[in-house]
């Protein structure tokens, strides 16, 4: 009885103490979610009119509300109260008021702040009161213009600028601060590319004012301050260094303009997990770890299922922690993880987690190794079969094969087809005459197939690349020359005087000949060694005249005069056109091939052959047509031709090329490159010092000016043919 009697105290007691352990969590948990939900909240806002002493604006609260940050701005005139740390549950983003003084307020909120923003219809002084747990604005009214008109005007309200400063916010930012006379001066704010001018409206500038400020040792996004007058207005120009975010408020006669540098956005390299779960704050000492999820799983209503494995007790001290960043912590104190599925959570030690997904993934293995196999027969459009089939094969493994013989016992688990469209047991192959892909494989991977060869076998833009050779060449030739000569006979006057323009022409007059037929004396004089002056032009088709000046028995005096004009004008356009297809390479060329001689090996084992030149104009294109729809070329452009032939019978030839990349607009025509080539020459020809004489002295000279110019352009046209109008015609 005494055993039976304390074993059922016994169970008592430890029932009471479950109860009582049950009791303490669930007021811990409602403690939690209190303390998360212990922010203030705007619950209605009530404007109301006051008859003559303006309108007052109520706002009420859950709890005691917070002093607002108030400001004023002009253009349109609009109130703004900012309350930190306070949520709005009101219904309407807009509320009417139907007063003097205003006529909407706007409502807004995020994570850190709510925002009233009362639209006035005229300036005026406002004043805030707290009552409870209730805020109220007051915004005085306004003096109606008649009495304005019958008052008398003790002081008429001052405009302008007393005063412009300049100060570093907490944040970095720059601060120009501008004192006006009065608060109802019009200023005009407006962002101009790098500066912010302001321009206070028919007010100018006190002398002592327009000045710079050179801001730069204050490290902020503002570099400079001027201030100036244009014309009736004054101007403060805000100059920003490096780029820059701004915003500008008035408050009273205080015009502040903060200038601050943008966010960096860009994602760093270990970029930190980011937290958006609601907040909760834990304090537990030496509790279960399956108690903690179980407290987390109630709090965000997701369902949590944690493996039996899943042990230990954990000691918290978490305020204000993200639920999410809060279990992530628990489970890396434990060594556990998670996986999540939609709204369920599994947790687990990690080891069990990696051991079953490898389980999972044998098992998808093995039923790929077990699945049927099927035939699919894919015919292609425009792809090659040969090069579909490449792609899929060539991602397989090294060490797999196409043919469905015995498995490989010792392969991976996972198979080798990893990385591959094909599994191992898989076959591809071609057809080159239907363009045919033959795959046998199973269903899944035949999916995996199509769809490739949906995104694969397209129709390519096509691209006419037109280029446009232009050599032009002007040629300009003058030339004079004089040629005389003397010549005396004189032997047959018995005289011994002989002259002529050369030792071989007097020889040639001391041998005369008998002229059997007139009985005098014949000489055979060679032409033009009897010449004394030999410098006539040497041009082809130079026009000429000859002088007798002086002819006798046995003397003679002749001369002969030539000169040439040439003007030469060429022009030779070539205009190669090919056509591909996008990131496919054209080549075409037209030309000659011209043979030249050379030798193997040396001395008397050397052996003559003959080799060919190609002397050719060609264009050697690759388009990409870029998503903008623009052309990149990359471009190989040769024009070759035979500029002459060597004293040994060898040619030797003219080399033109151009080779590069460029971007150009459909249909544009850009110019790759040009060549201009100009030569003057001007040469005279003389007998020395004679040929110096003044107007003697052309008849010991030849005088030649040759003027030559050359000049090559390229011109290249990309057009991007329309696949419709392609098939159309």
């Amino acid at each position: 009885m005494k055993k039976q009697l304390k074993s059922s105290l016994f169970g008592e007691v430890k029932t009471m103490n479950h109860a009582f352990r049950q009791f303490s969590m669930g007021v811990v948990a409602i403690a939690i979610m209190q303390a998360a939900s212990a922010q203030v909240s705007m619950t209605n806002i009530v404007p109301m009119s006051l008859a003559d002493q303006g309108t007052e604006i109520r706002v009420m609260f859950n709890g005691l509300p917070p002093q607002p940050q108030a400001y004023q701005l002009e253009k349109p005139s609009r109130l703004i109260l900012d309350f930190d740390k306070t949520q709005q549950n009101l219904k309407q983003a807009s509320i009417p008021v139907s007063t003097n003084e205003a006529s909407t307020i706007d409502v807004a909120a995020d994570d850190q702040r709510s925002r009233l923003v009362v639209n006035l219809k005229e300036a005026g002084a406002f004043t805030t009161r707290v009552e409870g747990n209730t805020f109220i604005l007051k915004i005085n009214a306004v003096q109606p213009v008649n009495a304005v008109r019958n008052a008398t005007v003790v002081r008429q309200p001052q405009q302008g600028v007393s005063n412009i400063g300049f100060q570093r916010g907490k944040d970095g930012e720059g601060l120009v601060v501008i004192d006006l006379l009065g608060n109802n001066t019009p200023v005009d704010v407006q962002q101009q590319g790098s500066k912010i001018v302001v321009r206070t409206m028919g007010n100018k500038i006190p002398a002592h004012l327009a000045r710079r400020l050179n801001t730069n040792d204050f490290a902020t996004p503002v570099a400079s301050v001027d201030a100036y007058n244009d014309k009736g207005n004054g101007v403060i120009t805000i100059q920003s260094a490096g780029s820059y975010e701004y915003m500008a408020y008035q408050a009273e006669n205080k015009l502040t303009i903060s200038l601050k540098r943008p966010e960096d956005k860009s994602s760093p390299k270990a970029k930190a997990q980011v937290y958006t779960g609601n907040k909760i704050s834990l304090d537990f000492q030496d509790i279960e770890v399956r108690r903690v999820l179980q407290l987390l799983a109630d709090f965000t209503s997701i369902n949590m299922v944690a493996a039996d494995t899943v042990q230990g007790n954990i000691t918290l001290r978490l305020k204000d922690v993200p639920w999410d960043q809060a279990l992530d912590i628990v489970l890396k104190t434990k060594n556990l993880d998670k996986r999540r599925n939609g709204n369920v959570i599994w947790i687990a030690p990690v080891s069990e987690l990696i051991k079953a997904e490898e389980e999972e993934a044998k098992a998808i293995a093995q039923s790929v190794k077990l699945a049927p196999l099927q035939t699919e027969y894919i015919r292609l459009s425009y792809a090659k079969a040969a090069d579909i089939e490449k792609l899929i094969t060539q991602g397989k493994n090294s060490g797999s094969g196409n043919s469905s013989s015995g498995p490989n016992n010792n392969a991976d688990p996972l198979g080798d087809s990893v990385g591959s469209l094909l599994s191992p047991r898989g076959t591809v192959s071609t057809d080159p005459r239907t363009n045919t892909l033959i795959i046998n494989d199973t269903s899944q991977k035949i999916d995996q197939i199509r769809k490739m060869v949906d995104l694969l076998d397209v129709s390519v833009k096509q691209v006419m690349i037109e280029a446009r050779i232009v050599s032009a060449s002007t040629d300009f030739t003058k030339e004079m020359g004089v040629k005389w000569g003397i010549l005396s006979q004189g032997i047959t006057s018995n005289n011994d005087l002989l002259v002529g323009g050369s030792d071989t022409t007097l020889w040639n007059l001391r041998k005369p000949t008998k002229d059997s037929d007139t009985g005098g004396w014949k000489y055979e004089i060679e032409r033009p060694s009897n010449l004394n002056v030999d410098l006539g032009a040497t041009a082809v088709g130079a026009s000429r005249i000859a002088f007798g000046l002086i002819s006798l028995s046995d003397f003679m005096l002749d001369l002969e005069l030539s000169a040439v004009q040439a003007d030469g004008y060429g022009e030779v356009i070539s205009t190669p056109k090919v056509m591909t297809a996008d990131k496919q390479t054209a080549k075409i060329e037209s030309g000659t091939q011209v043979p030249f001689s050379s030798s193997t090996g040396t001395g008397a084992n050397a052996t003559p052959k003959i080799e060919f030149k190609d002397v050719v104009l060609s264009l050697d294109v690759t388009p990409s047509i870029t998503p903008d729809g623009k052309v990149q070329m990359n471009l190989d452009i040769k024009k070759d031709s035979i500029a002459g032939v060597t004293p040994q019978g060898q040619f030797y030839f003219n080399k033109n090329m151009v080779n590069t990349n460029v971007l150009v607009n459909n249909g544009e025509t850009v110019v790759l490159g040009g060549i201009f080539e100009q030569e003057n020459l001007n040469k005279q020809t003389k007998v020395p010092f004679l040929g110096d004489l003044p107007f003697m002295g052309k008849l010991f000279r030849r005088d030649s000016k040759t003027e030559n110019k050359r000049e090559l352009l390229i011109f290249v046209t990309p057009r991007i043919v329309n696949d419709t109008l392609t098939r159309n015609h």
